[in-house]
């Protein structure tokens, strides 16, 4: 029998350390469950465990969801990657590229349209919202719509993604598409155009195409959990709560380790802004993860359905970054990597500074969860914790080294 005890030493050292409140692993290989150990609480006070089925805020692990369910889609031909947005999108006909740092409206025509496959490796030029002042004022355009958002849900309101996306629509770009990579609101756009393309709302349709057929119980939008299920808590920093405070309104707890965040509540204005937030807004379970990641290593089958076409993962995790945007993307925890369609996939183990094989491939969420999938050896892994800002720099390299030395990979 298998022993963790290189795994185990390192969970246990993020929570004896204070590192993290809390943190959950779960391994698959050949589509079989074979590490499952969560340590620590899902609650800032210690009196809730952190299980597997805790319900978890998904933050941009959401957007692995999204492009997965429109790439089922393409599986059905109804997309080329190359087809202009603006075809099934008429708002983004005519995009247009902001070209001054202080001017919002000091603006030229787009050199070309932004295709779907601009959307999926975020080349696009889309920003995000602003996540600290002075970002850009296009995402600080971004982020008083935002706001207005969040601060309408807390009042009851919702909003349609279609309604959000046209508004997106009308911001201009910051460089003309396909001449940079660059993170932003890109996957939100992916989430209206799989809306668009299979007529259904999307979690209508990520329930028909993913989520059921794999058993994932407990993942949904933010928006629909039901009023008497919790949420782990979120820990964030003081120093981002009093910046992110300053910013968005918020109160700031005096705690040394600053301010959890409640089971209805996130610092982060996108989980919570009365709308199906493809680029943020999900909620999930370690159990729910390790089975999605599962699906991905085994070629986009689980237990004889196939949600992906083999084919199509591998265009997901193929780099399809251009060698003028590559350098964009590789800084921090993406030294190593590519981009491939909505994920991050490992080219060169050794710039990475820890080994996965070549092109592995997933993505994480501002909060702390990631999740990684090979299907030439049939390995899947998820970690989840809850914190702001997040420890992916130090969590991922010593997760992925203590597996591959109990694995002996």
């Amino acid at each position: 029998m298998r022993q963790w005890n290189r795994l185990d030493a390192v969970l246990n050292r993020f929570v004896e350390e204070e590192t993290l409140t809390g943190c959950g692993l779960q391994i698959y290989r050949d589509n079989q469950l074979i590490y499952n150990n969560c340590v620590g609480a899902a609650s800032a006070d210690g009196t809730r465990p952190l299980t597997q089925d805790t319900r978890l805020r998904l933050h941009s692990m959401s957007k692995t969801f999204t492009c997965a369910a429109l790439m089922t889609l393409y599986d059905k031909g109804l997309f080329a990657l190359n087809d202009p947005v603006a075809e099934y999108l008429p708002e983004f006909s005519n995009p247009v590229v902001c070209v001054s740092d202080t001017d919002i409206n000091d603006v030229v025509p787009a050199k070309a349209p932004i295709t779907i496959r601009h959307l999926l490796t975020m080349t696009s030029g889309l920003p995000y919202w602003s996540f600290l002042p002075g970002e850009g004022i296009i995402q600080d355009d971004i982020l008083v719509t935002v706001n207005e958002m969040a601060e309408g849900f807390r009042e009851g309101k919702t909003y349609e993604l279609a309604d959000f996306v046209k508004k997106i629509a009308q911001k201009p770009l910051r460089f003309h598409p396909g001449e940079h990579w660059l993170y932003g609101l890109n996957h939100t756009v992916v989430g209206r155009l799989a809306e668009v393309l299979s007529g259904k709302r999307l979690s209508e349709y990520l329930k028909e195409a993913i989520w059921e057929p794999i058993g994932l119980d407990h993942t949904c939008f933010y928006m629909h959990v039901p009023e008497d299920e919790e949420i782990a808590d979120l820990m964030v920093a003081r120093e981002l709560c009093e910046a992110l405070g300053r910013k968005i309104g918020k109160d700031v707890f005096p705690a040394a380790r600053g301010k959890a965040f409640g089971s209805k509540e996130d610092v982060l204005p996108g989980t919570n802004m009365g709308i199906e937030l493809p680029c943020g807004g999900m909620i999930s379970t370690l159990r729910d993860l390790g089975r999605y990641y599962a699906m991905l290593a085994n070629g986009g089958q689980w237990e004889g359905t196939q949600i992906l076409s083999r084919r199509t993962i591998g265009l997901m995790r193929t780099n399809h970054l251009t060698a003028e945007q590559l350098p964009d993307f590789t800084h921090m925890i993406n030294r190593g990597f590519g981009y491939g369609l909505g994920y991050r996939t490992m080219c060169n183990p050794a710039e990475a500074g820890f080994y996965l094989p070549d092109r592995s491939f997933g993505w994480d969420g501002a909060c702390g969860n990631f999740g990684i999938a090979n299907p030439d050896h049939r390995l899947a892994l998820v970690f989840v914790e809850q914190s702001l800002p997040h420890h992916i720099d130090y969590t991922i390299p010593r997760v992925i080294a203590a597996m591959n030395a109990d694995m002996e990979l």
